[in-house]
């Protein structure tokens, strides 16, 4: 007969592992006894027993494995195998298999039990960004493992990445670093850390949401030529957004606000209509913990005598069109008539002569 072992097998850290150990027998041939043994870390250290299986005295198992080792299958012990339960990192090495066999004798295989330490990955933001500031640590992700893993970055902003690893008793650690030039187009954004090892069945992901302190040129918008004594529903907006939210503060130049207008928000209101007193320079000032802006209007009010003044010169200006229109009009019949006349004399005339 012949055994059968694997040279390797890794296990997770914390989840069960089956060493597996099978003997081929010949015809006539029983295995009558199993004992496994974990070889010392030394180069003369003996074995240490770990478990013997005998179908007549049953399991015996070996401290520190009290508890935590059992057998693998039922009836013959042609299957050898054990199942180390909640496996840790003091597990790995090197383990045999003895199998005591009837009439051969004895057979042994030996395999290497690798523990893999998944990671626990640590994502820590960078400090406050700023739209102005140079290149600036946006955050830096950390995986701590066995084998040491890999860590990437996924994320549609421009950026760099910076990377570094530290060797450990039993395993080791990446860390990496993502670089930015701030913008208010990042603000927002998502940047994902992404960790791969062979002891995870699928990557793990942290995201981290972008937040870019900003602040936008003002603007006002709203008033137009159109703007006349009496108009109702007046009103002056100031554009500007920031993160965070800005703030918006209306003043007049020279004068306080007219009474019956209000502010809110980014918005001035007229709650009344329009007098020609409301007539000024408007300034919408924007602000928030990264700056402040200022945006200006010049409200011009047209009055109803203006608009009174203007019909009539338009009236007057209607007339005089007119009034053009008919002295060319009488002038070109004058100039008809004076033309007919002239022939009618001149014909009279030449009849006369001929008789």
């Amino acid at each position: 007969g012949r055994v059968e072992v694997p040279r390797s097998v890794t296990a997770v850290l914390g989840q069960d592992v089956v060493l597996p150990c099978r003997y081929r027998a010949q015809e006539q041939e029983q295995v009558v006894q199993v004992t496994w043994l974990k070889r010392g870390g030394g180069a003369g250290a003996v074995p240490a027993e770990v478990a013997v299986l005998n179908p007549q005295h049953g399991e015996h198992v070996q401290e520190p494995f009290v508890g935590r080792v059992l057998r693998h299958g039922h009836g013959d012990l042609g299957d050898g195998a054990i199942v180390l339960r909640n496996a840790v990192q003091g597990d790995e090495g090197d383990y045999e298999c003895h199998l005591i066999t009837f009439p051969m004798g004895s057979f042994e295989g030996r395999l290497t039990l690798r523990v893999l330490v998944p990671p626990l990955p640590i994502l820590n933001p960078g400090p406050p960004l700023e739209e102005g500031q140079g290149r600036t640590l946006a955050a830096s992700c950390t995986a701590e493992g066995s084998p040491v893993p890999s860590v990437r970055w996924e994320t549609e902003v421009r950026g760099t990445n910076a990377t570094r690893r530290s060797a450990h008793a039993r395993s080791a650690s990446v860390t990496s670093e993502f670089f930015l030039v701030p913008g208010r187009s990042m603000n927002g954004k998502s940047l994902t850390c992404v960790v791969a090892h062979p002891g995870l069945r699928h990557e793990k992901r942290i995201t981290h949401t972008l937040s870019v302190a900003y602040l936008s040129d003002a603007s006002v918008l709203g008033h137009t030529a159109e703007w006349q004594e009496g108009m109702e529903g007046a009103a002056l907006t100031c554009l500007g957004d920031g993160n965070p939210p800005p703030t918006y503060n209306w003043t007049r130049v020279d004068a306080p606000l007219p009474a019956g207008v209000r502010v809110k928000g980014d918005t001035l209101l007229f709650q009344r209509p329009l007098a020609v007193a409301d007539a000024g320079d408007y300034v919408c000032r924007v602000s928030n913990r990264v700056a402040a802006k200022e945006a200006r209007a010049n409200v011009s009010i047209r009055g109803r005598a203006t608009e009174d003044t203007v019909r009539r010169v338009d009236l007057v200006s209607a007339s005089v069109v007119v009034v053009g229109v008919i002295a060319a009009v009488l002038l070109c019949v004058l100039v008809i008539v004076v033309v007919v006349m002239t022939l009618y004399h001149k014909r009279k005339t030449q009849r006369i002569s001929e008789k």
